[in-house]
């Protein structure tokens, strides 16, 4: 079966692509071997993140948890944590940031997993 080239499988791949060409890209992805880059895009801005890492999704679990904190403070937090490069109206404008502070949900899915007792 012939392996298709992953610009041609998703579109916000092939932006990230054009934002950035596949050279540096592959470069950022080289530094996490195994693990997949995120790349986020609001309309016509993108970032890339690096993948999710224990630190940060404590960081972000107590941040949202927290007292005098909230989901935005620490959307933004992991946002910034995270962030490889891209377009910096994602992490300082409201109107980008709102959306990519939604897209957070989808950076913090981690594998499923189970727990019992027995």
């Amino acid at each position: 079966m012939e392996k298709k080239d992953k610009s041609t499988v998703n579109p916000v791949i092939a932006l990230a692509e054009q934002k950035f060409g596949k050279e540096k890209l592959a470069e950022l992805q080289a530094q996490f071997p195994g693990r997949k880059l995120n790349i986020l895009v609001v309309e016509d801005k993108v970032a890339v993140l690096m993948p999710l890492t224990p630190k940060a999704l404590s960081n972000y679990t107590r941040m949202v948890m927290g007292k005098d904190t909230g989901i935005d403070d620490a959307a933004r937090m992991l946002i910034n944590e995270l962030w490889l490069g891209g377009d910096d109206e994602i992490r300082d404008d409201d109107e980008y940031f709102m959306s990519a502070m939604i897209e957070v949900q989808n950076l913090i899915e981690v594998k499923k997993s189970a727990f019992g007792k027995y």
